[in-house]
């Protein structure tokens, strides 16, 4: 009787249940209940049709300064569109006017644009490369907003050993010469000053940075003057060097010249391992002779030139045209100049080899310190206890040979 619970008790437990109510706002399909997952959505349908206007933008206005400059392209080089993958060109015409309708700027993303160029005297090949906005993330496009980001074209041609003379120039806006003379090796080790330029006659808003007195008084022209008077905030740097190395990384190496510069935006990068071995295996410093200019795209004020017309970088083309000729035509007309020059690249020549040589002593040092202690675990982990003490004895020797002051012998002939 007492181990079974009555059935007066058992009534009363199951009377005190109480059955709670489901809220309403839980039952049915109420959207109410999904704020956040209709957020996250139209954030997601707002990203992507802000990627898919962005990139289609991009693509247009590539295709636009494209039109715009080929025909002045195919005037000035005999291969337009070169980047290694060409198909030969046929003799007949109906094969070259389909290459020629077909060829474009080549992708290298959705806001990186180039086009190779070669065929041209007095230069090996020029290179193009449109480098917009990337509209096609809407973060980058809201930086942009903020911070004034600009699309720029930059032209980049190469000469060849003969085709130039040795000097080191750069005209760049204030803030865009301050930023190079800091990055670039060659702009920070041949040119000591930032000078104004309203002494050549320009805005005040541009510095020079110049390696040899009478470089800018050639490269500086009338026709120089009036495009920067004409667009004033087209023009964002013109740098001109035979001694072309790229930018600065953080371990004091030069960074390789490669074939992509990007002086107004990449920051300084460290070296691989690779290709700082690579420095040191080389006597000699890798050089390219370049001539760089780059512009802005976006207009400012109504006064610069716009992404709106089919003539949109011819202007900038002839500019760049006209600088190719004066910088392959340009001789030195002093001595003085020429002995400037020549001693300025001997001097980093042999900052260079001294570098090198020191850190190749840095890297045979390591590894004889490698090298020790890797028989020094060796010998530790055997069970001789005599072989431990005889290394432990040459080390001792070694290091108080190493610690002795080192001393001359002379030797003093008999009268």
């Amino acid at each position: 009787s007492d181990s079974f619970p009555s059935s007066s008790s058992s009534v009363s437990s199951i009377s005190d249940l109480k059955i709670t109510e489901v809220p309403t706002n839980l039952t049915g399909n109420h959207w109410e209940a999904y704020h956040c997952e209709a957020v996250m959505v139209l954030v997601l349908l707002g990203y992507l049709i802000n990627f898919l206007v962005g990139r289609s933008k991009n693509a247009r206005l590539a295709s636009i300064i494209y039109r715009s400059q080929r025909d002045l392209l195919d005037r000035n080089f005999a291969l337009v569109g070169d980047n290694g993958q060409t198909r030969s060109i046929q003799s007949t015409d109906d094969q070259m006017n389909n290459d020629l309708t077909t060829n474009d700027m080549h992708k290298e993303s959705e806001s990186l644009y180039i086009l190779w160029c070669s065929g041209r005297t007095s230069i090996e090949n020029m290179l193009i490369e449109i480098r917009f906005i990337k509209r096609q993330c809407l973060f980058n496009s809201l930086a942009a907003m903020i911070k004034s980001i600009n699309d720029t074209i930059i032209y980049t041609i190469d000469y060849s050993k003969d085709d130039m003379e040795t000097f080191v120039f750069c005209l760049a806006k204030k803030r865009c010469a301050a930023k190079l003379h800091r990055d670039m090796n060659d702009l920070s080790q041949f040119c000591s000053e930032r000078k104004n330029a309203e002494k050549r006659g320009l805005s005040g808003n541009y510095q020079i940075l110049n390696e040899i007195g009478e470089v800018s008084s050639t490269i500086i022209d009338n026709r120089v003057a009036d495009f920067i008077e004409k667009f004033p905030d087209a023009l964002e740097y013109i740098h001109i060097s035979d001694q072309y190395t790229g930018m600065k990384v953080q371990n004091d190496t030069q960074q390789p010249a490669s074939n992509t510069p990007n002086p107004t935006n990449a920051p300084p990068t460290v070296g691989t391992a690779a290709q700082q071995q690579d420095a040191l295996n080389t006597s000699e410093r890798s050089v390219r002779r370049v001539l760089i200019i780059a512009f802005n795209l976006v207009a400012r004020n109504d006064r610069s030139l716009q992404v709106t017309t089919e003539s949109i970088g011819s202007d900038y083309l002839r500019f760049v045209l006209h600088l190719i000729e004066r910088v392959s035509s340009f001789r030195f007309t002093s001595k003085e100049s020429k002995t400037k020059a020549i001693k300025n690249r001997q001097r980093i020549e042999e900052q260079f080899l001294k570098n090198v040589y020191q850190q190749r002593q840095e890297q045979a040092q390591q590894r004889r310190e490698e090298k020790r202690r890797a028989e020094k675990e060796k010998i530790m982990q055997s069970d001789d206890p005599e072989r431990q003490r005889k290394w432990e004895e040459k080390e001792h020797k070694r290091e108080m040979k190493r610690r002795q002051p080192k001393m001359k012998q002379m030797k003093v002939k008999a009268m």
